[in-house]
């Protein structure tokens, strides 16, 4: 019997890292595979507006994740996605257990969407995706060692680490951030349905 991926099983996303201009690298799914694809883009600006640098790749979308999309797709009451939170760990991402949530969380780093995600027609065929944005503005956080974020659907979202329970998505960027206080750092989630 052949073992099956999780991205073969249905649902990862894709978050990067670089310095300099946006890179796309599209995801690859069997034909007629169900799942969530899509990427994170980090970009941290300098107080005059230049790009200091640019984060992009694919995360791990836990097992909670997992659950909160089924649950989206059977129950209007499941909590939507309601923001973002930093982090200085270094785990490895996964779906349960220690990784799939913030290792070493960054305090008052907890950031609301910027607005209520959106969604746009990828095109006949290609799918349907779901921006979620979070930006830190100016003076919000300071630290020179962030290396993870994560998607959280906790209702009202709070300055913790937050819990398995309430992280639907975790990305450990493969280099560190150095947000200075003029910086402001947006992060861009983009989440990508593609059906059968």
């Amino acid at each position: 019997m052949s073992q099956v991926t999780p991205e073969e099983m249905g649902i990862t996303d894709l978050v990067v890292a670089r310095l300099g201009s946006e890179q796309f690298k599209p995801i690859q799914r069997p034909d007629g595979a169900v799942g969530l694809g899509g990427e994170v883009h980090a970009k941290l600006w300098a107080p005059d507006g230049t790009l200091k640098q640019y984060e992009y790749g694919f995360n791990l979308v836990t097992d909670h994740g997992d659950e909160h999309v089924g649950d989206r797709m059977r129950l209007d009451a499941t909590q939507i996605v309601t923001g973002m939170r930093l982090g200085t760990g270094v785990t490895a991402a996964s779906k349960a257990g220690a990784g799939s949530f913030l290792g070493a969380y960054i305090a008052t780093s907890q950031e609301a969407l910027d607005a209520v995600a959106g969604g746009t027609d990828k095109g006949a065929g290609l799918g349907w995706r779901i921006d979620h944005v979070s930006t830190w503005i100016a003076g919000d956080i300071t630290n020179g060692a962030i290396s993870e974020v994560v998607l959280t659907d906790e209702t009202p979202l709070t300055d913790v680490v937050g819990t398995a329970a309430n992280t639907v998505a975790r990305f450990v960027f493969p280099s560190t951030i150095d947000k200075q206080a003029g910086d402001s750092l947006v992060v861009t989630w983009n989440v990508d349905f593609l059906g059968a």
